[in-house]
């Protein structure tokens, strides 16, 4: 089994040139026809191959992987991604991988564009203590395509040796104890959304005079960064940031990397906390679709769940994942957060129209530039 950094990790393993090429993961993006017959295809647990997982760094424990592999024969192998959108970037250009973990909006998404498979959730046998809130959502009517794995919120995490000013605000992303050594998520829709939410607009505003006063926001802000980075469990540990826009499991993620927890911390922020769930999904380009549901049923196994939620800090909707984010929140109540908050839609990321994430993008990128 092995991990392949693209770019989250800071070097590519030994050999993952080779596995890349193999899986059609090389570093140019080529738009290629997608054989989408399977499209309509119930896909049927059993191992058919080894898994390709294309997901988040540091979003799994490394030993639940393992013991998949050494129960089944099969390699486990993982790439990464920086954003979703880059996700999606390599599904339409055909990447194989067999399963991948996409936002709620992006299911959707995925589901209309024939990029995933549907399965029978009744199949998996330990989805049977999933939430009834991930039943028939709004993302995936029936739940054919999804399974959840975890769900967050977002907010600013920081070092507390250096920096002791913060104000429960989003404007601490310009704090200027940090100045110089911040970074904000490298996705689009957090970045745009936390200036929406500090000028008191509708996170998921179109309107246009809205969004060029939050551009505004952004590049004030961008004065004081050191950088954009999704990867902000290394940056924590690393020392590179002294405060960075994160997601509340990252803050357990780097505690449970350093000899003094203590030294990270974590807020939401009184203008609004966005939340939302990541799913598992089958992408029809999957050479083991079998295999990989399989894994999905191995993730959500209770004492799976409950290791994965200790190691990563996310809480999972399912039992064992519960009782462990639990145990975390009793210590750190500032990373809770539970399916009431989820079941605000508008505090959930949802651009309902094409011109409306053309707009985020134009925005992105210009600030970005």
């Amino acid at each position: 089994m092995g991990d392949i950094g693209l770019n989250r990790r800071q070097l590519l393993l030994a050999g993952a040139g080779l596995l890349a090429t193999a899986y059609g993961l090389s570093g140019c993006t080529v738009e290629r026809p997608i054989d989408k017959s399977a499209a309509g295809d119930v896909v049927e647990p059993k191992i058919d191959g080894d898994l390709m997982i294309f997901n988040w760094a540091q979003y799994m424990d490394p030993s639940i992987k393992k013991s998949f592999a050494d129960k089944y024969g099969v390699a486990v192998n993982e790439v990464n991604f920086d954003n979703l959108e880059a996700m999606m970037t390599k599904l339409r250009a055909g990447g194989s991988y067999d399963l991948i973990f996409p936002s709620t909006e992006y299911v959707l998404r995925l589901r209309n564009e024939q990029l995933i498979r549907p399965f029978n959730r009744s199949r998996l046998k330990n989805a049977d203590t999933l939430s009834k809130f991930y039943d028939d959502p709004w993302y995936d009517p029936n739940s054919e395509f999804s399974v959840p794995y975890a769900y967050y919120t977002t907010g600013i995490a920081w070092n507390t040796n250096e920096v002791d000013t913060l104000t429960g605000s989003w404007n601490d992303l310009s704090n200027e104890q940090a100045w110089g050594r911040i970074f904000m998520l490298d996705d689009f829709q957090e970045g745009i959304g936390q200036a929406n939410l500090l000028n008191g607009f509708y996170l998921n505003t179109d309107k246009s005079d809205q969004l060029q006063t939050s551009k505004d926001t952004l590049l004030d802000q961008k004065k004081g960064l050191r950088g954009f980075s999704t990867n902000s469990v290394q940056n924590l540990v690393s020392g590179a940031a002294a405060l960075t826009q994160a997601w509340n499991g990252d803050v357990v993620n780097a505690r449970n990397q350093v000899d003094d927890p203590s030294i990270f911390a974590y807020e939401t922020c009184k203008e609004g906390v966005p939340v939302g769930s990541d799913l598992m999904c089958i992408p029809i380009t999957s050479k083991s679709p079998g295999t990989a549901m399989m894994f999905m049923d191995w993730v959500l196994k209770p004492e799976n769940a409950y290791k994965n939620v200790m190691w990563n800090g996310y809480p999972m909707p399912v039992a064992g994942g519960r009782e462990a984010f639990a145990k975390l929140v009793k210590d750190d109540p500032s990373i809770d957060v539970n399916l009431d908050q989820l079941a605000d839609s508008a505090m959930e990321y949802r651009l309902d129209s094409p011109e409306a994430r053309q707009e985020w993008t134009r925005i992105w990128t210009e600030v970005k530039a």
